[in-house]
């Protein structure tokens, strides 16, 4: 009994971190259930939007109910509803009560216009919050918003793509699979360009492109960040990046301008780096290894708030404490950042506004004939507990 007590002592934040990001994520989907429900009424959307497609549905065939697909994707019957209501009043469908839902290939009240977010990820972490943005916007113009996902997979991407150009949508906002990596799409975005088909690139965006673009600063937010802990005097730091996203790349690149500027020894430098298959694990064991040398960093730089937690996991499960010990700096100001007692120093991402920006300036390219205008958001520092001063 004695070595169990000791164990979950010794392990407590290991114990209690999926406790701890299940109640966000169930606070989360609570509130988009009850509140905005925008990215699972759009998932179920788009999986009847696909039936339809797929099936080669003909005038009057039956949909599948609402009962079936609510347990299918395991969202409540009133997400289900909201996305039927909408293909309803887009004319896709007619529901007869007692009898079930039909496709309405020939009583088309209008031809809709369309938009569609393709973003790397979907339902967690940042991205809600960006779709929120965009969906308030979008929404208010009248249009139908299609939701998908890359899942940061270039090749998944690419069937996205072709989908949309086959589709004829009237706009697209796109976040780029694995951007810092070859750019296996880009023959498809140049078809998009041809076609005369707006989009805005967000997060991310190809220069050689020259697209629309809503992205934040990310080398001014990390050069920020890492010039706050050479003020507090830290010149042992190390830094985790993200190498496959650019986002990642120019986090870095600010990482080692401040370290430039404050002429810190090549040797005080320690930098992890990896892909996006990685970063369930990288964080935590990069950590581990690094804290065991004899001369550990009194400092962490992450490329984001879910690399932070996963560095202070491990800080926790050797001992040491943030920040007395190694001090903590995450990226993009997360719900992760100020979870429990965990008050994390970090840099602001825009999110919902991002999203709205991106919404904004697609619809003056689809509306007004704007030029692939853009728009740089820069960046916040957030200081909280998570950072120390110590002496030189």
């Amino acid at each position: 009994m004695d070595c169990m007590k000791w164990y979950i002592k010794r392990n407590w934040f290991r114990f209690i971190k999926p406790i701890i990001l299940d109640f966000f994520i169930f606070r989360r989907n609570f509130k988009l259930e009850n509140e905005n429900n925008f990215s699972k009424y759009l998932i179920v959307k788009e999986y009847y939007l696909d039936y339809i497609k797929n099936k080669k549905l003909n005038d009057g065939d039956l949909l599948p109910s609402e009962l079936e697909t609510s347990k299918k994707f395991k969202f409540s019957r009133d997400t289900i509803r909201r996305a039927l209501n909408e293909l309803e009043n887009e004319g896709y469908i007619t529901r007869k009560q007692g009898r079930g839902t039909f496709y309405n290939k020939n009583n088309r009240r209008f031809k809709e216009k369309k938009v569609t977010v393709l973003t790397t990820f979907v339902s967690n972490y940042i991205f809600p919050s960006i779709i929120s943005g965009i969906e308030e916007i979008v929404s208010s113009r009248h249009y139908t918003l299609n939701l998908a996902s890359s899942n940061n997979d270039p090749a998944l991407e690419k069937i996205h793509l072709q989908k949309i150009i086959d589709f004829d949508v009237d706009g697209l906002i796109i976040e780029p699979a694995r951007s810092a990596e070859k750019k296996e799409s880009r023959a498809l975005f140049e078809d998009l360009q041809k076609k005369n088909i707006p989009f805005v690139m967000i997060n991310a965006m190809y220069k050689d492109l020259n697209p629309a673009y809503v992205v934040l600063n990310d080398l001014k937010g990390e050069y920020m960040a890492t010039k706050y802990l050479l003020q507090l005097g830290h010149r042992k730091i190390a830094g985790i990046f993200k190498k496959d996203d650019l986002q990642g790349v120019y986090r870095k690149k600010g990482f080692l301008k401040a370290l430039k500027e404050y002429d810190v020894d090549e040797s005080n430098i320690i930098i992890g780096e990896y892909r996006t298959n990685e970063m369930a694990t990288y964080g935590y064991y990069f950590t581990d290894k690094i804290i065991k040398d004899a001369e550990r960093p009194t400092a962490i730089v992450c490329y984001n708030d879910e690399i932070a937690v996963d560095v202070i996991e491990a800080l926790n499960d050797n001992k040491i404490t943030v920040p007395d010990d190694i001090s903590v700096l995450g990226f993009d100001d997360s719900v992760l950042a100020t979870t429990g007692n965990l008050r994390l120093t970090t840099i602001k991402h825009p999110k919902t506004a991002m999203g709205k920006m991106a919404a904004r300036l697609l619809f003056n390219m689809i509306e007004m004939g704007s030029n692939r205008p853009n728009y740089i958001y820069e960046p916040e520092l957030i200081v909280r507990s998570s950072c120390k001063e110590i002496k030189q």
